[in-house]
């Protein structure tokens, strides 16, 4: 689980300290706090809980699949698309 989280940092480290400072801001200049928290809450519940359903049905219709070149990145837009959505009306 550490090296996990050490990978997580390495290679996204900007990515959330980017995510911290923009939710801080919001946090100081939207009018009601717990609304934003909630409606934050939800959509990334939503979205965790979607992935969750999706690569758990995969696995099981499939089974384990070796990603390679022409699938990756159409896994990869269609788990983009689905996360674009789920903010989008979430």
């Amino acid at each position: 689980m550490v090296e996990l989280l050490k990978r997580v940092f390495k290679y996204y480290s900007v990515d959330i300290a980017i995510a911290t400072v923009f939710l801080i801001i919001a946090f100081l200049f939207v009018y009601d706090q717990p609304t934003l928290l909630s409606a934050i809450a939800r959509k990334v519940g939503l979205a965790s809980a979607g992935l969750v359903y999706y690569y758990i049905t995969r696995y099981i219709k499939i089974g384990v699949i070796n990603w390679e070149h022409p699938y990756d990145k159409i896994y990869a837009l269609a788990i983009l698309l689905y996360i674009g959505i789920v903010f989008a009306f979430g």
